[in-house]
């Protein structure tokens, strides 16, 4: 593969292509499984309150739960494929050179938020820990992983996204790859 300017791909760049693609698939995966999830849940909460009684305890707590992760999830998967929110009026207008560095700030100060958030989410998953939710057997910490996993997989994602801007390759806006 080469760059807009024609220059070879560096290995490690496609390695770390590769290795976002794997995520990425991962992170659809887990988005579907946790629909499928949530669907079960909310239904056979359907079922326990308006037909028969089902041996459920808290199911609203498990569909927040898969609430949160899909939050999340959905968020690493929209700067995977760059329809992450801009404003186009003012971004349609602007040259490609200025649209690419201005992207590429915005890229570098999302790598500092979540940076931050995942150092006081580790605090917000140990102290979760200890809690459990009520009616279930899982803890606080759970809602708190979604958060955790979903910004550590961004992370790969945005150093992608930098690298290809720095080299002068077509960074994808809106999906594709």
């Amino acid at each position: 593969m080469t760059s807009g300017d024609g220059a070879a791909e560096p290995a490690a760049l496609r390695i770390l292509a590769r290795f976002t693609h794997l995520l990425e698939r991962a992170f659809q995966v887990l988005v579907i499984a946790v629909v499928v999830a949530m669907i079960a849940v909310v239904g056979a909460q359907f079922v326990d309150r308006r037909m028969v009684d089902l041996p459920l305890a808290a199911p609203d707590q498990y569909a927040r739960i898969g609430l949160v992760w899909l939050t999340f999830a959905g968020f690493a998967l929209a700067i995977r494929s760059g329809t992450n929110i801009r404003v186009d009026l003012i971004d349609a207008r602007l040259p490609a050179r200025v649209r690419r560095v201005m992207g590429m700030v915005f890229d570098v100060t999302i790598v500092v938020l979540l940076c931050v958030i995942l150092q006081h989410c580790w605090r917000l998953i140990e102290i979760g820990s200890d809690q459990l939710l009520l009616g279930t057997s899982l803890s606080a910490a759970v809602p708190a992983w979604g958060l955790f996993v979903s910004c550590l997989a961004t992370l790969p994602f945005l150093a992608e996204r930098l690298w290809r801007a720095a080299r002068g390759d077509r960074v994808p806006i809106g999906g594709g790859h």
